[in-house]
């Protein structure tokens, strides 16, 4: 859930704590898989020469950050269900990488795990893929132990980062243990997907929601939990993933991807020292850089509202309850304390220093190219939207709360060291306008590793409209990687 700092009123707040409590109670406990099965070795070349001879000079790729709102609970989540297939719809389009939060449904897990693994196989099958591609899928499948030859495991079969990084990992993954706390981390990944943070105390397992997705190779893995949480959020991990993807043929050819769900509700204090424990987890994941640093990406929900612009009223085609005046509210402030403390930790990166570092530095994507662009990803059920809005003169039907516009999902990058680099292209909303209008009376059908989501008009008969598949808005970063020569 998100708070996008706003209060919520005593009676919300204990409906949901008890109802992640019954969540948390039916989960299973995790088990431990058996690591010795198999030891999948991902060559590793330092031919920096080759490496800038194998990777094309540019190359666009696509990365996708959602908050999904999967909690199995209607109430909570509305159209839980329904929504897992159009979000499966929305991922498999064109996205080469896709960094997905809140999804605390483990059947909504299973299904986009699932169906971005047959995505996959179809790819290889059609030589859809780069022949480098097809040949890492090949050899790393026929290594695979015959049980689990369908690719994935659920998040129950989750273990813990220190003891997958200093064991045989035969997924094929090599396992990073560089957690900056004590906290407890679970996470179960293979090439295309990473999920956690997970924890579990007696038969109690709490699910950090996030999910890494790649087409291509992701060669190592790691997450953590975050030491401080409050409120209704002890319930879940809140935390962070990492995924190492190989984009060229090379093992040297990857890029760092970040995905990270910040503390929500009016809890600070709690949500800076998140962030700060973020900014310490990366900088100790890109020692491993030992030559020059590689091209970075943080994704997620952070929960803080960014700064807004002069007229974003007009220019985001949206306007406050009737109840409520503008000048009086509080979320409506052009900008808050919390962002500039937010802005200043960020801009601290890196926290340690780092022998391979020339000038490196964080940048907010979003801002540096769409600075005039209020960019909101968030608003409360109550705010009044029109045509020119991506939630269309409907409003936000997903929402469950209340409350003003908001920036809070965030893309930072960060392009690299040495001529292995990484430029920003374009960042979007997703949608960027009110598209494609869904029914949410029925579920999705499924049509092998898509779905197919019942697309409406207004005038349609349904009861549950909506022009976005969760009550947050996606973003898309366009993105080009490659050599400069």
């Amino acid at each position: 859930m998100k708070s996008k700092l706003l209060k919520s009123s005593n009676t919300y707040l204990t409906i949901f704590i008890i109802t992640l409590s019954v969540l948390l109670f039916f989960s299973t406990e995790c088990s431990i898989a058996n690591n010795s099965e198999s030891d999948i070795a991902v060559e590793e070349s330092t031919d920096i020469k080759q490496h800038n001879k194998e990777l094309p000079e540019k190359k666009i790729l696509k990365i996708l950050t959602q908050n999904t709102m999967l909690i199995p609970f209607n109430f909570v989540a509305p159209a839980f269900n329904e929504r897992t297939g159009c979000i499966i719809d929305l991922i498999l389009k064109d996205y080469e990488i896709v960094c997905l939060q809140e999804i605390f449904s483990g059947n909504s897990q299973n299904r986009i795990i699932s169906s971005w693994h047959d995505m996959i196989c179809q790819g290889v099958k059609s030589t859809g893929f780069n022949q480098w591609q097809t040949d890492y899928f090949n050899n790393w499948y026929s290594l695979l132990p015959k049980k689990d030859a369908d690719m994935w495991h659920p998040l129950s079969d989750a273990q813990s980062v220190d003891g997958l990084a200093n064991n045989n990992n035969f997924w094929g993954v090599k396992v990073l243990d560089r957690k900056v706390n004590d906290v407890e981390a679970k996470l179960i990944c293979g090439p295309y997907y990473i999920m956690g943070p997970d924890r579990g105390t007696l038969n109690i397992r709490q699910d950090g929601g996030l999910i890494i997705l790649s087409k291509y190779p992701i060669i190592e893995c790691s997450a953590m939990t975050y030491s401080s949480s409050s409120g209704t959020d002890r319930l879940a991990s809140k935390g962070a993933v990492y995924a190492c993807i190989q984009i060229g043929p090379s093992a040297d050819d990857y890029i760092h991807i970040f995905n990270t769900h910040i503390q929500s509700h009016n809890y600070s204090n709690s949500r800076l020292a998140q962030i700060s424990e973020l900014v310490d987890f990366i900088s100790e994941i890109i020692k491993s850089d030992k030559d020059y640093i590689r091209p970075i990406l943080i994704a997620g929900d952070f929960n803080v509202a960014a700064e807004k612009n002069d007229n974003w009223m007009e220019l985001a085609d949206i306007a406050p309850p009737e109840i409520e005046k503008a000048e009086n509210n509080d979320s409506l402030y052009k900008g808050t304390l919390e962002y500039m403390k937010f802005k200043e930790i960020v801009e601290g990166f890196p926290s340690t220093s780092l022998d391979a570092v020339c000038q490196i530095d964080l940048r907010d994507s979003w801002q540096e190219l769409n600075p005039l662009d209020p960019g909101f990803t968030w608003i409360g059920k109550d705010w009044i939207t029109g045509s020119n809005n991506p939630y269309g003169d409907i409003g936000n039907q997903v929402a469950v709360e209340n409350g003003g516009p908001q920036r809070i999902d965030y893309i930072f990058y960060s392009g690299g060291t040495d001529n292995f680099y990484l430029e920003p292209i374009s960042i979007s909303l997703v949608p960027d306008n009110p598209d494609l209008l869904y029914c949410f009376d029925k579920k999705a059908k499924n049509s092998g590793a898509s779905y197919e989501c019942e697309e409406i008009s207004l005038d349609n008969d349904c009861s549950y409209k909506s022009y976005t598949v969760s009550d947050h808005l996606g973003l898309e970063l366009n993105f080009k990687i490659g050599i400069n020569k």
